[in-house]
C-alpha cells in the first residue's frame, strides 16, 4: 500500500503541477457584439455608429473662442409616410454652473422640445435618403466660461402614417 502511494503522490505533483505551468501562460478576451438590423418599414440610423455609442467631443477653438459644430450623416427611410422628429429634453452643455444652450437640427429642420416637426416628407422618407445632424453650440455674449461640459442631445424620431 505505501508503494501505490509512494508512486502515486509523485505523479499527482506531478500532474497538478503541469497545469499549473500551463495556467500561468493563458490568455482570455471577451468581446462583447451588437448588431441592429432595421426594418425595412422604417429606420433613423447614423451612418456612423459612434456617434450614438461614443462620447463626441466639440474642440474648442482657442484663436476665436469657439466650439465646434457636431455634423453626422444619418440614413433614413420610412415606407408608409413621413418622419417626424422632435427633442426629449432641452439639448445643453454644463460645466457645474454654467450652461450652453445647443441647436440641433436634423436635415436643416430646428428640433424643438415635445413639438414634433416634420424633418422629411412622405416622398422623400419612401425613397429612403442620408440626411445631416447638426448639434451647434450657441456662444455666449461674454465667451465660454473656463471648465469641461457635459451634455446630452436625446432626439425622438415618429413614422407618420400617411
Amino acid at each position: 500500500m505505501f508503494k501505490k502511494f509512494a508512486i502515486a503522490a509523485p505523479l499527482a505533483a506531478l500532474a497538478l503541477g503541469s497545469s499549473v505551468v500551463f495556467a500561468a501562460s493563458e490568455t482570455r478576451h471577451t468581446i462583447q457584439l451588437t448588431a441592429h438590423v432595421p426594418t425595412k418599414t422604417f429606420h433613423v440610423q447614423p451612418v456612423d455608429p459612434d456617434l450614438v455609442i461614443r462620447d463626441q467631443v466639440l474642440s474648442y477653438n482657442p484663436a476665436t473662442g469657439d466650439l465646434s459644430t457636431l455634423r453626422a450623416a444619418f440614413d433614413t427611410r420610412h415606407t408608409a409616410g413621413a418622419i417626424e422628429a422632435s427633442l426629449e429634453s432641452a439639448a445643453t452643455l454644463f460645466n457645474g454652473s454654467d450652461t450652453v444652450p445647443l441647436t440641433v437640427k436634423f436635415n436643416g429642420k430646428d428640433l424643438k422640445v415635445g413639438t414634433a416637426q416634420e424633418v422629411l416628407s412622405e416622398a422623400d422618407a419612401a425613397a429612403g435618403r442620408r440626411v445631416d445632424l447638426e448639434i451647434i453650440p450657441t456662444k455666449p455674449a461674454d465667451g465660454y466660461a473656463a471648465g469641461d461640459y457635459t451634455g446630452t442631445v436625446s432626439m425622438i424620431f415618429d413614422a407618420v402614417a400617411a
